[in-house]
């Protein structure tokens, strides 16, 4: 069952998050700024009004993202910060357009957004396009 979020979307979620995506298409990827884990917070800002890297921000170096975190990892990190704001697991084959998602992208485990039957993130030439398929875990937003 699909857990639903404590939170609720914000009214213009589809709008915002459309906004989002078309400014990130061509954005290369960048530490600190749109790299996987910032993108998937500035959706589910665009999605909720709230950010859930907000204490994580601040890094510009894959060394400074390592640092940020810690010990727990993408996974954890991300799953405790979305936790923080009110958005919980969901079964990856429940997930719906605005959730998020942890993939695999070859062998690398990245953050994504679900955009309806793909999922999306950042790439070194812009916004790369992921099947479903490749989920591992997802979120409810």
């Amino acid at each position: 069952m699909r857990q639903q979020p404590l939170k609720p979307r914000l009214q213009d979620w589809p709008e915002r998050l459309a906004a989002l995506v078309e400014a990130r298409r061509e954005a290369p990827f960048a530490w600190g700024s749109n790299d996987c884990g910032l993108f998937m917070a500035d959706a589910v800002m665009a999605v909720t009004g709230e950010d859930p890297a907000a204490a994580l921000r601040g890094y510009s170096t894959e060394e400074g993202a390592e640092a940020v975190l810690g010990e727990d990892g993408l996974e954890g990190t991300v799953a405790r910060a979305l936790s923080a704001i009110g958005c919980g697991d969901c079964p990856p084959a429940l997930a719906q357009r605005g959730d998020v998602a942890l993939a695999l992208l070859g062998n690398q485990p990245t953050m994504t957004v679900v955009l309806g039957e793909v999922l999306a993130g950042p790439g070194p030439r812009g916004l790369i396009f992921l099947p479903l398929a490749r989920i591992l875990r997802a979120w409810s937003v």
